[in-house]
């Protein structure tokens, strides 16, 4: 469940509205909060279609840099001083099909691409729902001519799983 929670993530990450999935480069801070009460933080860096997340908090993994390009996955843990790198595994090559379906979206109306539907309102995304999870968009501003989502909570079933919190966009 972690994987699919992870991999929602970085597809809504990527979604953040029609300019800027569009964009080849971009950071961010995110701050993660699970329906449990734990929290993480991390900085996401995604660049010409590698993405790069490196951790901040909490302190036993603060370092370890998880960067996913192509069909591989690399995860350094600098506890060990180790590098690992594996397959993208099915969860996380369903999220790289969700953003080649957000790169062929044309307009910011709600559509359906296979199993997965992109909810528009006022120009905006406002949600991706798929088979399992949705995830809300919510808050939005604007940062370097950009527009994106301060929030974005991945629910099930109606109940909110984990909430990230969005800042400092480039």
């Amino acid at each position: 469940m972690k994987k699919i929670i992870l991999t929602m993530f970085f597809m809504s990450i990527l979604a953040f509205s029609k300019d800027f999935w569009e964009l080849s480069n971009f950071s961010v801070n995110v701050n993660e909060t699970t329906s449990s009460g734990k929290s993480k933080a991390y900085t996401m860096v995604y660049k010409g279609g590698t993405l790069k997340v490196t951790i901040n908090s909490p302190s036993v993994n603060k370092g370890e840099v998880y960067t996913y390009s192509g069909s591989q996955k690399t995860i350094y843990y600098p506890s060990l001083k180790q590098t690992v790198t594996q397959n993208v595994d099915s969860d996380e090559a369903n999220f790289l099909n969700i953003i080649n379906m957000l790169k062929s979206i044309n307009g910011k109306n709600t559509v359906t691409k296979g199993d997965n539907k992109f909810v528009f309102s006022d120009s905006k995304l406002v949600s991706i729902e798929t088979k399992e999870y949705t995830a809300s968009f919510s808050g939005y501003t604007s940062s370097g001519g950009n527009t994106y989502p301060k929030t974005v909570r991945i629910s099930e079933n109606g109940k909110t799983k984990i909430t990230f919190n969005l800042s400092n966009f480039k």
